[in-house]
């Protein structure tokens, strides 16, 4: 019963948050975020579809609304066009946050930018 009562009582969600795909260029890069505003203090996965021989590099989260630094996102690769990675929003003084996400793309392809960015929401839960 107490092992049951510590897992019942854990920060980390064992609900999967609903995704939203967003078209990030031209129906060849897709990044499925949790619906805005994105909940804070919590694990968030983000998912990313990329063209094959396109390579996330390391990419970044930081502040638009507020100065909060810069938070670092390491993709993991799940099959040749699928991406994944974990992203841990902190909590700050403004209730309602803007972020941009901004990642950097390995490749040789002309048809496919060097980077892409998206702005999104967080709010405290």
């Amino acid at each position: 019963m107490l092992t049951l009562h510590s897992i019942a009582c854990s920060s980390e969600s064992t609900q999967p948050l609903p995704l939203t795909k967003i078209d990030l260029h031209q129906q060849k890069i897709f990044l499925w975020l949790p619906q805005q505003p994105v909940p804070i203090e919590q694990a968030l996965t983000l998912r990313l579809e990329v063209p094959e021989n396109v390579t996330p590099e390391l990419s970044q989260v930081e502040g638009v609304s507020m100065y909060m630094g810069t938070i670092p996102l390491m993709w993991q690769q799940l099959s040749p066009t699928e991406w994944q990675a974990t992203l841990y929003l902190g909590a700050c003084t403004d209730p309602k946050m803007e972020w941009r996400l901004t990642v950097p793309l390995r490749h040789e392809l002309a048809t496919v930018p060097q980077s892409v960015s998206y702005l999104f929401t967080s709010a405290a839960n």
